[in-house]
């Protein structure tokens, strides 16, 4: 089956996602336009082969990343001249489409017929939310918990959300662009 007629399938039960302005490699990649469509296109790419979550993941669009969220070391390079400042602030890129918002993506492989779809849905950054897809898919349970502990996604629904990465005393989302780190014991 090509890309246009899984895509014209894909419409034909969910009139309302579309093919995402950016797709990833060569994949066909698609754009759910509400959180609500997830769960139920999601169950349709299982019954129809694509049995495998391969990957879940996401990217905070809100800007460049602010250093306050890295430690920084006045000469960690041992490269440099004693006194140098290797610190670079990063300034924003000209033209990126910076908003704030989460965008997450989720990568479902069919292993029969050796094809993959990327599902993409935006999510706003102050309380972002979206259907879990442990009941549906093992795999979804480990990286469903590693973007609520980085990225700070809730899975409505999930059965121990809980963070998987970062110690329990760790305040906010490391991979959120305005992440700041607070120091802790661990810091020199």
């Amino acid at each position: 089956m090509t890309q246009d007629e899984l895509f014209a399938k894909i419409q034909g039960q969910f009139p309302q996602v579309q093919k995402a302005q950016i797709q990833v490699k060569d994949y066909l990649t698609v754009r759910l336009s509400s959180k609500d469509d997830l769960l139920p296109l999601s169950s349709w790419l299982k019954e129809n082969s694509f049995d495998y979550l391969d990957m879940l993941t996401g990217t905070d669009y809100l800007g460049p990343t602010d250093m306050k969220g890295y430690i920084s070391q006045p000469n960690f390079n041992p490269f440099l001249p004693e006194g140098a400042t290797p610190q670079i602030e990063p300034s924003a890129a000209a033209g990126f489409p910076y908003r704030p918002v989460l965008d997450l993506l989720w990568s479902f492989v069919s292993l029969k017929e050796k094809q993959r779809v990327i599902v993409k849905l935006e999510l706003q950054r102050d309380s972002p939310s979206v259907p879990s897809l442990t009941g549906l898919f093992k795999a979804a349970d480990w990286q469903e918990r590693e973007t609520y502990d980085l990225l700070g996604v809730r899975y409505e629904g999930h059965p121990n959300l809980t963070k998987i990465l970062t110690p329990e005393f760790t305040s906010g989302h490391p991979l959120r662009k305005d992440y700041a780190h607070v120091k802790d014991r661990f810091d020199e």
